[in-house]
């Protein structure tokens, strides 16, 4: 209940403009060094969100947004890969919850289900080449009854790739690895993570950060099979030419009529399309966006300044936290759930939040 309440006086402190309930402080206020959620919803309204503490990943649970379980730990890795959008996945199925996260000493996709969310079985590594995922970078995504899609960076080849696994059976049994994209010049972008979606069809997107003549510009590609790719395809109508990684992946989603909605960083501007050849402005001064549905609302959040921000529909942008970062978002039908790095009186810890 005290997390509660401080979750209540944090959102008033942040600031939140809408109807709905103040993000909370998801952990203990002693429990220091949680950083980069990842959440997912069921299809029940629960929120299940994973965390990395050191070479630690833990989960929580909540019923309503209103307060979390104590942190369970799931597992410890050696050199766990964490920070800068490095960490671990959730995805729920069906019947299971899955969690995925990398190890930067043995470069593995490591895997764990669970029935209940207390008891955790350590499942093979995912990867099929060892070594090849020690980037750390990388997407997991469900479709609310058992496929799973994963994706990340991999460097079996020599040069930095874009690979696929997928599952039919809530993350139990995978498919064989797929090459989801090569690029013919060199490696695509270094350190920025992808991200992977469902749409309503059954349709998967996958989008990356590509390096193409210098151009590091944001593709995407859609299976339905998970072994099929349609042709990548550029976003957006500009090109950034850089000559480093600015380790922004952007972040992916779908409306209820399948409708895909990408949003991205180029330069110092945030951008998002519904259409592939056609960008729309979100924000200056902007990084690290990700976006949701609220039934048929789009929400999107981004960092500037500081700050995160938040654009709801057309609504004018506005401060959602301020000190928030690396936001994490999942949807369900009418809700919504957004977790973060934030501040709660000068501390860092992680804040969530459930939006119908």
């Amino acid at each position: 209940m005290q997390r509660a309440l401080l979750g209540l006086l944090t959102g008033s402190i942040l600031g939140l403009t809408f109807a709905f309930a103040a993000p909370i402080e998801v952990v203990p206020a002693d429990f220091n060094g949680a950083i980069q959620p990842q959440v997912a919803l069921s299809t029940d309204g629960r929120i299940h969100l994973v965390f990395g503490q050191g070479s630690a990943l833990f989960y929580v649970t909540s019923k309503d947004g209103a307060s979390f379980s104590t942190p369970n730990r799931i597992a410890t890795l050696d050199k766990l890969a964490l920070g800068m959008r490095r960490g671990p996945r959730i995805a729920v199925t069906k019947n299971l919850l899955l969690i995925t996260a990398i190890s930067h000493a043995d470069g593995n996709v490591h895997a764990w289900t669970s029935l209940d969310g207390a008891q955790w079985q350590e499942q093979p590594a995912l990867n099929q080449v060892p070594l090849s995922a020690r980037e750390g970078l990388h997407a997991l995504a469900g479709n609310g009854q058992n496929r799973i899609g994963l994706t990340w960076l991999d460097l079996r080849t020599g040069k930095m790739s874009l690979w696929g696994k997928f599952s039919e059976d809530g993350g139990l049994h995978w498919g064989e690895d797929r090459l989801v994209y090569a690029s013919p010049e060199g490696p695509i972008c270094q350190c920025c993570a992808p991200s992977v979606a469902f749409a309503p069809d059954g349709r998967i997107g996958i989008m990356w950060r590509n390096l193409l003549q210098g151009a590091r510009d944001l593709y995407l590609t859609e299976t339905k099979d998970g072994v099929s790719f349609s042709p990548p395809r550029k976003l957006g109508q500009g090109s950034w030419m850089l000559n480093a990684c600015p380790m922004d992946g952007g972040g992916l989603t779908y409306d209820q009529n399948s409708q895909g909605l990408p949003v991205w960083k180029r330069l110092r501007t945030v951008f998002s399309s519904e259409n592939p050849t056609i960008e729309r402005k979100v924000a200056d001064a902007a990084a690290q966006p990700v976006a949701t549905f609220v039934g048929k609302t789009p929400l999107v959040f981004w960092e500037s300044k500081g700050s995160l921000m938040l654009q709801r529909g057309n609504a004018a942008p506005q401060t959602y936290a301020v000190g928030g970062q690396y936001a994490a978002v999942a949807s369900q039908g009418v809700a919504a759930a957004v977790a973060f790095e934030g501040l709660v009186r000068g501390r860092k810890t992680i804040l969530c939040e459930l939006q119908r």
